[in-house]
């Protein structure tokens, strides 16, 4: 998840200006082909470099990735795990269309903009969840490799463990469920004084065991591992893992500050890839014997819409020549949403607030890292967190969908940072829980605005979109609300900021929920495989364009989608080795 609402709307305005944009209104003639490749790569997160690693193996084989972002590498904001909710400037400004459920609120839906993709700029939090999610995709996509077997043998070969020094009461972790892949894989070291209460409060109010969502588990409650390297505490992540190892090859090139405005065809063949060089404004076209878009949820359908790939009606809308009418394309749009509840904390409790506006808590917490990586700058911020399953009678009237997910499926996921998510409450010290729903009913679609490769697609982000969603939010919000007024849980939250204490009635609750709902930063499912897609991530209709990554998932998972990504990223590359005869070495 993206933290990044510490800091003042103002001042995250002003970050976001910052961002250079190309001042042309559309791309201008390119200034030529630099070069071919035999697979060209559109976006550097997790998915792309784990498929750029992979094929680069082959020494035949030339392959060229691009992102949009900048290498972020050489900053120490983006290494240091509590600083991940300032990395403002590595972030696509997305916003969701105006929603009526939210009253006509459009939440943000950031997603990262470096080389690393989201992977640079997350909670580094690793998890795997509930295995029916990925059977049930191998079933939709008619790819077996899509299958909970399959994918822990991908989430083993991407992932590596570092055992850390851990809190005495953190339940084991089990390192079988790891293999020497890249990836570094953590415990917490230093723990928040909230932490051990909240997860002993959550065990014992919902009934939870504590596991470690890495070995096949989709329901209970953790302190979770993160995609931290226990040696330093620093963020380990896909371009300084996976990247590094592929930039040791003479046969793969990165660029970096590479925009890629459209993909070009010959018929029905995609075989180049124009893209602006955001430092220079020059654009470029490099041709590919196979292109691979890895640009996320957001970006990937709408580089396709772009390309004229996608709805024939929204393209010819914009001016847009159709090259195929693929009206899955942009559709299945799904997200983690939550609600946020706010609390001021005791001075005692170390948060995001201590760090920025407290010289002494900060000072103690700088000499710590430097020492030894420990302390509160070595963690991530919000690392508790619990999935659950809410009564059937919740769902009375109102549908069998909730009530007929898999047993291992939970439709709630709660969790909580110490990150204001409310800018009137940036100099308060908090704890800010929210609650999520896991797997919505309502699935929401991207569309495309224009043809300008720079203006922002339209996200209708279909927040509770039906009405077993909207009472599934409620019942948890209410519920969750609740705990924080137990014995166990009062001393660190004494006064409730949001939704505050007047705020009783249950129109008074659907209207703080419908105020302060947003986004965990999950977005799946928008060219999805077994529908946009076929079984070996091409492009129905086309040749030559495959999408991977989270974009291609069918449904969602059900904790948080990093680990998943990368797994996607490796399934990926195995079928294209196998078939397009690339040797992976």
């Amino acid at each position: 998840m993206l933290h990044c609402r510490s800091l003042p709307r103002g001042l995250l305005l002003l970050a976001i200006s910052a961002i250079a944009w190309p001042a042309s209104a559309s791309p201008p003639a390119s200034t030529g082909s630099n070069r071919s490749a035999d697979y060209l790569i559109v976006g550097g997160g997790p998915a792309g470099l784990v498929v750029a690693e992979q094929l680069s193996r082959d020494p035949r084989i030339n392959v060229v990735l691009l992102e949009a972002g900048p290498d972020s590498s050489l900053d120490p904001s983006v290494y240091t795990p509590a600083d991940f909710f300032q990395l403002i400037e590595y972030l696509w400004d997305y916003h969701s269309a105006p929603d009526p459920n939210l009253g006509g609120r459009n939440p943000e839906l950031w997603q990262g903009r470096a080389l690393g993709g989201g992977s640079a700029v997350n909670g580094m939090g690793y998890c795997r969840g509930a295995p029916s999610v990925f059977d049930e995709w191998a079933r939709l996509s008619g790819n077996e490799g899509l299958s909970w077997e399959s994918m822990f043998d991908a989430f083993k070969a991407t992932t590596h463990f570092q055992e850390d020094v851990h809190p005495a009461d953190q339940v084991p972790i089990n390192q079988s469920s790891f293999g020497d892949g890249p990836l570094e894989i953590t415990t917490q070291r230093f723990q928040l004084a909230f932490d051990r209460p909240f997860v002993d409060k959550l065990s014992s109010a919902l009934d939870l065991t504590e596991i470690d969502f890495i070995s096949g588990y989709g329901i209970g409650v953790t302190d979770q591992v993160d995609a931290i390297r226990a040696d330093n505490r620093t963020r380990s992540y896909a371009w300084n893992t996976f990247g590094w190892l592929a930039a040791n090859r003479p046969n793969f090139e990165v660029r970096h500050n590479a925009w890629a405005s459209k993909i070009g065809f010959t018929g029905k063949k995609a075989d180049n890839v124009t893209y602006n060089d955001t430092l220079t404004g020059s654009f470029h076209t490099i041709r590919a014997r196979e292109i691979v878009v890895a640009a996320g949820a957001i970006g990937s359908p709408h580089l396709l819409m772009l390309s004229g790939v996608g709805p024939a009606d929204q393209l010819e809308a914009v001016g847009i020549q159709v090259v195929q009418h693929s009206p899955q394309v942009g559709q299945n749009l799904l997200d983690h949403h939550y609600a946020q509840l706010v609390y001021e904390t005791i001075p005692e409790m170390g948060t995001t607030w201590q760090l920025q506006h407290n010289d002494t808590a900060a000072q103690e917490a700088q000499a710590e890292y430097a020492a030894n990586g420990g302390g509160l700058l070595g963690v991530a911020d919000g690392n508790v967190f619990a999935t659950f399953r809410i009564p059937d009678s919740v769902f009375d009237g109102l549908g069998s969908y909730h009530v007929s997910l898999p047993e291992d499926r939970p439709h709630i996921l709660h969790a909580y940072t110490t990150a204001p998510f409310r800018p009137e409450f940036s100099n308060y010290s908090v704890i800010s829980p929210f609650t999520a729903l896991v797997q919505p009913e309502g699935a929401g679609n991207i569309t495309i605005a224009s043809a300008d490769y720079r203006d922002m697609p339209v996200i209708n982000s279909a927040y509770w979109a039906t009405p077993a969603d909207r009472a599934a939010i409620i019942y948890a919000y209410k519920e969750y609300r609740a705990l924080f007024t137990s014995p166990e849980l009062s001393p660190y939250t004494p006064v409730e900021l949001y939704p505050g204490a007047n705020v009783t009635s249950d129109a008074d609750i659907w209207d703080a929920i419908q105020q302060g709902s947003g986004s965990f930063h999950h977005p799946m499912g928008s060219v999805a495989i077994g529908s946009a897609l076929d079984s070996n991530w091409r492009v129905h209709g086309v040749s030559g364009l495959r999408v991977v990554g989270t974009p291609a998932a069918p449904n969602l998972v059900t904790c948080h989608p990093q680990g998943t990504a990368y797994a996607l990223g490796y399934r990926a590359a195995m079928d294209i080795a196998a078939a397009d005869g690339v040797h992976i070495l």
